[in-house]
């Protein structure tokens, strides 16, 4: 399959990548490339520019900066989980950087820009030819939902691995534009809502991403189910970070919600408590109620709720063997 025709800028910094953005909404942002250039061979994402942020220096890093670790948003995929300060401490980024996709994948895509992919669907992320058998879903130009049959909606789901892992690590990004800087909680990025899943502002680019030091004090681990582990996205995917001896636990999960989720419920259930059978087996239930999937992919939405509390129960297990 051939791209579609488009205007291509390299611009050698942040504030000319961000002019572009609020000149032209329709353009979009290539980092690595894995998520966009399939979508746009896929003509489900047909962008007038596509803007390379490869050539914007000071964007691919990962440093220790008073006790918190601060990575760029450039950094690929590759560099975080062979980090020996990721590694050691942060185990839970290492593992989700390292089950996104292929080995090749892992050297092209970035750290922001899975972050920041799309939302996956078995109506959108089709070709041309075959999405021509049926109206045009909504989330690629139509008016309707093919997995729920409503008009003006859509319910495609985030299936990024490493969303979740920075979540439990409560994670903060940092956003700029041609004017300003801002810094929010990563869980703020997402609106819940697949047409447009992110939250930025006119002309924001997410520049990196500040996990607190304190993080590397605990117990942490991403676990997900999928047909090829080392090829496809998640089933379920499940992060968890955990200090026992503190009794304090948090829960993320991916691609069972049209945002990644966070595990309040189950977090709250298990806050304060030792780690014994009775409340292993609890917690897995109260996870698998945490989302409601749809049928946006081959898996029945009573399957991955099945497998929300499985790899938890699994991720708590190893926890308490810690």
């Amino acid at each position: 399959m051939r791209l579609p025709k488009f205007r291509y800028l390299e611009p050698e910094s942040i504030r000319e990548a961000s002019s572009v953005l609020s000149d032209e909404p329709t353009a979009k942002f290539l980092a690595g490339g894995t998520d966009l250039l399939p979508n746009m061979k896929h003509k489900v994402e047909l962008p007038s520019t596509v803007v390379n942020l490869k050539k914007i220096p000071g964007l691919n890093f990962i440093r220790e900066d008073n006790g918190d670790i601060r990575i760029g948003a450039l950094s690929p995929l590759k560099k975080i989980y062979r980090d020996a300060m990721i590694t050691k401490g942060l185990p839970v980024l290492a593992s989700a950087a390292s089950s996104v996709g292929s080995y090749h994948h892992q050297g092209m895509g970035t750290i922001g820009g899975n972050i920041c992919q799309q939302n996956r669907c078995r109506y959108f992320n089709q070709s041309k030819w075959w999405r021509s058998t049926r109206p045009t879903c909504f989330k690629a130009g139509g008016e309707i939902c093919h997995v729920v049959n409503k008009k003006e909606t859509c319910y495609a789901t985030y299936c990024g691995d490493v969303a979740p892992a920075l979540l439990v690590l409560e994670a903060k990004i940092v956003l700029q534009n041609k004017n300003d800087t801002r810094e929010i909680p990563l869980e703020d990025l997402f609106t819940g809502n697949s047409k447009t899943p992110l939250g930025f502002q006119m002309g924001e680019i997410l520049t990196e991403i500040i996990i607190p030091g304190k993080a590397i004090n605990g117990f942490s681990i991403y676990q997900k189910v999928a047909n090829r582990e080392s090829i496809d996205f998640p089933i379920v995917g499940t992060a968890l970070w955990a200090s026992p001896t503190e009794k304090v636990y948090r829960v993320a999960f991916t691609a069972v919600d049209r945002k990644p989720l966070r595990g309040h419920k189950v977090e709250s259930f298990l806050n304060g408590k030792d780690l014994g059978d009775g409340i292993l087996e609890e917690a897995g239930q109260i996870a698998s109620k945490e989302a409601s999937p749809v049928k946006t992919s081959n898996y029945s939405p009573s399957y991955k709720r099945k497998m929300m509390g499985l790899l938890l129960q699994n991720a708590l297990k190893q926890a308490v063997g810690r």
